[in-house]
């Protein structure tokens, strides 16, 4: 991407997002066997947005009707078809490799720039409702985000690796991938994977969350009222940890468990186990810190559940997951 092509995204002007919207807004939908119009600047930006709530591998021919209601409210606004979402958000993390190249770069310095990204979202959505363009039309699908220090916070990060060597410790194909295909750099392209690693974890912590009703499943703590990341009050755990989990099982939402801060730590550290029948069991530890440690026994007692809470749809923990933690964590 040329500089000045690249400054056009990074610092898009107010003026510029009101010309963009403003256009967007009376945009017809492109008659049958006619192309779309290119995305503008300000739909991919929101489409790099989207990230934060969705993977879009997920979704394709066959059920992109089940993408999350703001794509499809975001579609409809765009005059595009959800899939055209989906697609642009594909190219932009160099999932395509016939993308052009200026879409992983720009998913790369915008990874290396989170603060300014949200600065950029911000100003969109502002603008959008300056232009009484409300959230039925034009959703603001980060309001209920946490932010720490003029970023989006990213859910569910605790057992994911602070330092990128070991993050990316088995991401060498795909690294390689990139390089070879979009020659972003060592940095950028590190940058780009990183980013895709770390919002997977986030997207998995969400999704865990969503699957236990938001309440602990040790001893149905449900912050329901509070705001959606309530400071940490709920935590999505990996089952089998992170560090020792293939791809598939570290974003397998039935890996995971949501568990007030207590229970979280007691669970990670074996004190607490599920068994095959998902009753909870104490380890022998605990058991003798409740005879002899003031407080403990109502925590791990009285509020302690006998078996896991979980809404009758949710989707239970996996034999196999639950097995690992026995063997190889549980203090039993």
């Amino acid at each position: 991407m040329k500089e000045e092509v690249l400054r056009s995204y990074l610092e898009l002007s107010p003026q510029a997002i009101q010309q963009q919207l403003v256009a967007i807004a009376n945009r017809q939908m492109p008659a049958a066997g006619k192309r779309q119009v290119p995305f503008t600047t300000v739909e991919t930006l929101l489409c790099y947005g989207l990230f934060y709530v969705l993977d879009p591998h997920r979704y394709g021919g066959g059920n992109i009707e089940q993408v999350p209601s703001v794509v499809k409210t975001l579609a409809a606004f765009f005059r595009r078809s959800p899939g055209s979402l989906t697609s642009k958000m594909l190219n932009l993390d160099g999932s395509r490799t016939h993308s052009a190249r200026e879409e992983p770069l720009l998913f790369a310095h915008l990874a290396s720039e989170p603060a300014r990204y949200l600065a950029l979202y911000h100003a969109i959505v502002t603008m959008a409702r300056n232009l009484a363009l409300d959230e039925s039309i034009f959703p603001d699908f980060l309001t209920d985000s946490k932010h720490a220090a003029g970023e989006i916070e990213l859910a569910g990060q605790d057992d994911v690796p602070l330092e990128s060597a070991f993050l990316l410790a088995d991401a060498d194909e795909e690294l390689k991938r990139l390089d070879d295909t979009f020659a972003l750099g060592d940095r950028l392209t590190e940058k780009l994977v990183e980013r895709k690693v770390r919002l997977a974890q986030h997207r998995f912590a969400l999704e865990v969350l969503r699957n236990c009703s938001r309440t602990c499943v040790f001893c149905g703590f449900e912050p329901r009222s509070l705001p959606g990341q309530s400071g940490g009050l709920l935590r999505a755990s990996h089952i089998k940890p992170w560090a020792v989990s293939t791809s598939h099982e570290r974003v397998d939402v039935r890996n995971g468990v949501a568990a007030c801060p207590m229970h979280d730590a007691a669970f990670d550290q074996g004190y607490l186990t599920i068994n095959s029948g998902y009753a909870i069991q104490r380890a022998a530890l605990l058991k003798e810190s409740m005879t002899n440690d003031q407080g403990v026994s109502h925590y791990f007692g009285t509020i302690l559940q006998p078996k896991l809470v979980l809404p009758r749809q949710a989707k239970v923990p996996a034999a196999h997951y639950l097995a690992y933690h026995r063997e190889y964590i549980f203090k039993g």
